[in-house]
């Protein structure tokens, strides 16, 4: 299961989901929206307003085989 950090991103920030909701530019009650959402462009989209790599955002807790990236999850080669 892929889960995002974008919560622990803005805590460690000290950004409310306010101040969230005005980066974003959206309404406050949307916020949730953007937290959990699964759309890859908007993870992007929120990388960027964060300052923070794509991958930052990303924590994959059942996989240590694979690794994300801004084209989707991709298999780590054996070696």
């Amino acid at each position: 299961m892929i889960t995002l950090r974008i919560e622990d991103i803005l805590r460690e920030r000290g950004i409310s989901k306010t101040q969230f909701a005005e980066m974003m530019g959206v309404a406050k009650q949307n916020v949730n929206l953007l937290l959990n959402t699964n759309n890859i462009k908007k993870v992007e989209e929120i990388a960027n307003k964060l300052g923070v790599k794509f991958s930052d955002l990303i924590k994959d807790e059942n996989d240590e085989d694979k690794y994300i990236n801004n084209k989707g999850i991709i298999d780590i080669p054996d070696k």
